[in-house]
């Protein structure tokens, strides 16, 4: 069971409706492992390398002039692997995110020994379980001085590979944190400022984020430069939805995506506020570290396979439903961006109307939500990830309820800051709050909603998941009495 501690969220509260909760967040969290599509993406038959397939095809690295046609063939890419060996071609494999050493765990199986050399960063807290390749074990959400090692060495095996060499990057969401190696001029504490002051204090979504501190970092997004004439396979567990279009929107008059950061920033008043040396270096508009140019990697032979992404997860999870004989739906697959408070309310006034008026959907029934919310914690503030305070803040909602229970998990097993996936709730969770002694309205006033669902044995822990698809949200409505 992916859900570790199941028996004890099921000990107390409407224990029927929590099961029907728990066994749905189970097969969406599960359906996220990428190894078997990897093993799908990349396989050996007979002396041949085929990398890419019809449902995982080889793309580009970045989005393409269609006015020019890519001078490589469609379909699998086919690499002789006696000839590889012969001309002294060798193999390596890097990566970091939080699904990376789970890709690459793949292509250990697939390549064996035919790997040179390889290092992937994964989070602090998972296991190692790499053969072939080095691990680096690092901060997330905060990059530390391992993520900069780490990413030092992954930098160092790219720079030897040459033309006929292949190089498979592993990828996915945390990368940025986990993959963190300052630009000349910045340091680890400039790259830690930014994060903590943009992201955690002010609750800028992750693209927000990502848009400033891209800019900041030699690796992240940028392999093709150090991999050169190489053949580059970038292997991604991407944490969009297909046809979900979550890119900003640039405003009016930012003209690069140095001023657009600085727009960002002081949209979200702390421009004034990050290091010196950080808005010097965004000022000076260094074009080594902006997003990938076409022409760096469209002639040469620079892949990238999306190979996990939301919809496995928001296809499972209703599936599961459906066989347990519920009326099912995805109300939306990337609800991003919102504060998880504000939707967590918003979701259960639904769960209401549902249980007196069978409207949007008949009970017994559940509706499905992905996507990854914000919590705008401000300095100062308790211990609690946007899934715990999405649950939290639905349980005042729904008091007395005895159709009603609410879950949320984070697909990478840790929300926000914390060891736990997420929570659930029910009608009952806020007659225990209060029977415990506990403000559920001081607690998420001051954003502790892992200390108030801990308390209450309602906090989801899964370990640490392999992979990063964004969160599934539950809710269910059960049938009438």
């Amino acid at each position: 069971m992916i859900i570790r501690n199941r028996d004890a969220l099921l000990s107390h509260g409407n224990i029927e409706g929590r099961r029907i909760v728990l066994d749905i967040l189970e097969a969406g969290l599960a359906a996220g492992d990428p190894y078997d599509n990897v093993c799908q993406a990349v396989r050996i038959e007979g002396d041949t390398l085929l990398i890419g397939s019809d449902a995982f095809p080889l793309g580009p690295m970045g989005r393409c002039d269609e006015t020019r046609p890519r001078p490589f063939p469609p379909g699998p890419l086919a690499i002789d692997l006696k000839k590889l060996a012969a001309e002294g071609g060798r193999i390596y494999l890097v990566g970091g995110g939080k699904a990376a050493q789970r890709q690459a765990e793949a292509l250990e199986d697939i390549l064996g020994d035919r790997i040179a050399e390889g290092h992937i960063n994964a989070k602090k807290g998972d296991s190692i379980r790499l053969r072939r390749c080095t691990v680096t074990l690092a901060g997330h959400p905060n990059p530390d001085e391992d993520s900069v090692e780490g990413a030092r060495r992954i930098v160092e095996i790219e720079r030897k590979a040459k033309k006929g060499d292949i190089v498979f990057v592993s990828e996915s969401g945390g990368g940025t944190a986990l993959l963190t190696l300052p630009a000349p001029g910045l340091t680890l504490q400039d790259i830690q400022d930014v994060n903590r002051i943009l992201y955690l204090e002010r609750g800028a979504p992750m693209p927000v984020a990502n848009a400033v501190r891209f800019l900041l970092m030699t690796l992240r997004q940028k392999h093709s430069r150090h991999v050169g004439d190489a053949t580059l396979i970038m292997l991604s567990t991407d944490e969009r939805p297909p046809a979900t279009d979550i890119s900003l929107r640039k405003p009016r008059g930012v003209v690069d995506e140095y001023d657009h950061a600085i727009h960002l920033l002081k949209e979200y008043d702390c421009w004034d506020e990050i290091p010196e040396a950080v808005r010097r270096f965004l000022l000076r508009k260094d074009p080594a570290y902006t997003t990938l140019r076409q022409e760096e990697w469209f002639d040469r032979p620079h892949f990238r396979i999306r190979v996990m992404g939301p919809e496995y997860m928001l296809a499972a999870a209703p599936r599961q439903a459906r066989a347990m004989g519920l009326n099912a739906t995805i109300m939306a697959s990337s609800l991003n961006s919102l504060e998880a408070s504000v939707v967590g309310e918003t979701m259960a006034y639904i769960a209401q109307e549902i249980q007196a008026h069978d409207r949007p959907l008949a009970a017994p029934c559940v509706f499905l939500l992905g996507g990854e919310l914000v919590v705008t914690a401000g300095p100062s503030c308790g211990l609690g990830g946007r899934n715990q305070e999405f649950v939290a803040s639905a349980a005042a909602r729904i008091a007395g309820s005895r159709r009603i229970v609410i879950g949320s998990a984070d697909s990478d097993g840790s929300d926000g800051p914390t060891d736990y996936a997420g929570g659930i709730v029910d009608g009952e969770t806020l007659r225990r709050a209060t029977e415990a002694g506990l403000d559920v309205a001081e607690e998420l006033r001051r954003h502790n909603s892992c200390g108030l669902l801990c308390a209450l044995g309602d906090a989801i822990d899964t370990g640490i998941l392999h992979t990063n698809v964004q969160d599934l949200r539950v809710v269910y409505v059960g049938p009438r009495e």
